[in-house]
């Protein structure tokens, strides 16, 4: 599993996800909270990222949602 760098800003609620390999996607504080809320849920979360940036979310291992989750609801 490549380990993602998940940046949360306490004062925007700003959430940067950047992969070994540099490529990143941002969420908005809205979109922080649609990943919150599907946490248990890989599908949903993937699809909230699918969103945003859908090749980034392809490209994310089952590993890798799992620790989004893990560290964003981590830090509600």
């Amino acid at each position: 599993m490549s380990d993602l760098k998940i940046e949360l800003c306490p004062e925007t609620g700003i959430c940067s996800i950047i992969k070994a390999d540099g490529t990143k996607i941002d969420l908005m504080p809205d979109e922080v909270t649609q990943v919150k809320e599907a946490a248990g849920n890989a599908e949903a979360i993937r699809q909230a990222l699918g969103q945003i940036d859908a090749s980034f979310a392809a490209q994310l291992a089952a590993e890798n949602v799992d620790q989004i989750a893990k560290r964003l609801v981590k830090k509600i």
